[in-house]
């Protein structure tokens, strides 16, 4: 009997390590749990928003609007629409319903980015001659350029807010090459994250707003991950022969597209540390931009 309990003791003990083991192991495939999102599909004609949701499609935008470049924020969704033939910002609530025009003008305004909470949008304008980081409130009113330590004739794009909403990132030519800085949101002088010989676009903060991922466009394109205090090197976050852009981050996931480089993009899933993908939507239309949804 002794020998039973002593058996049965160290068995349950194996058990239990060989579980602890199997949790840490680096090559077990993490759990992939896709939030809802708005992304980009031109499934229908023109470039429209669609919802997805526990493996359901909703189709978001009216017919011909031409919507892109979502971003939500505090129960919001801002983005892009060239439906009066020029590029202008809306913002409406998470189903699409009570849109407002926040910019009109005849300056290309699109890219928008809805600070976490849900107060101030910064995006991109040619108002000013060349495109640069502007930032306005969520109703359009105060339009203002945002200081981020350049000349006003070098081109910035892509602004995307830290989840803590104190700095913002963007990309920027002013080193030749387009590369991703940082700066803080009231304004100031922009730290320089990238180093890349063929440049470095679409900046994405990861949950913690410890680093930000990027796309490059060399042997790909490809997504990249740097810290964002600008003190470490850049790695590689997930490659494909197919290309992969786009990149969203919440939470222990992040968005993006495979097939970059195709006239057919398609939405995956990766686990926050990179080890892990899978497919979401692999269809012949051509998906991108997914924007994860923020109630």
């Amino acid at each position: 009997m002794t020998r039973l309990g002593i058996g049965t003791t160290w068995r349950s003990r194996a058990i239990a390590l060989l579980l602890v083991v199997g949790c840490d192991d680096p090559t077990r495939p993490e759990a992939l749990d896709v939030p809802p999102f708005v992304f980009v599909s031109s499934d229908e004609g023109a470039p429209a928003l669609y919802r997805f949701e526990a493996g359901t499609i909703t189709r978001l935008s009216a017919p011909g609007t031409d919507d892109r470049d979502p971003h939500s924020a505090a129960g919001r969704i801002v983005f892009t629409s060239r439906r009066d033939g020029n590029a202008e910002i809306y913002a409406a609530d998470l189903g699409l319903a009570g849109q407002l025009r926040l910019t009109n003008g005849t300056a290309t305004d699109d890219a928008p980015a809805l600070d976490p909470t849900g107060t101030t949008v910064a995006f991109v304008s040619s108002r000013s001659g060349t495109p640069r980081v502007w930032l306005m409130d969520v109703t359009g009113a105060n339009p203002r350029p945002l200081e981020t330590g350049s000349a006003t004739f070098v081109p910035e794009g892509s602004p995307a807010w830290s989840p803590t909403g104190d700095r913002l990132a963007f990309a920027s030519t002013r080193t030749n090459a387009s590369q991703v800085f940082v700066v803080v949101a009231a304004g100031g002088s922009a730290i320089q994250l990238s180093h890349e010989a063929t440049g470095a676009f679409t900046p994405a903060w990861s949950a913690d707003g410890g680093s930000i991922a990027y796309v490059i466009l060399s042997g790909g394109p490809g997504v990249m991950r740097v810290p964002a205090s600008g003190g470490g090197d850049a790695t590689p976050f997930a490659l494909d022969d197919g290309g992969i852009s786009d990149p969203a981050c919440r939470g222990s996931i992040c968005l993006a597209v495979t097939g970059a480089l195709d006239a057919a993009g398609d939405l995956i899933a990766i686990s926050a540390s990179g080890r892990t993908r899978r497919s979401i939507l692999a269809r012949a239309a051509d998906d991108r931009q997914p924007a994860i949804i923020v109630p």
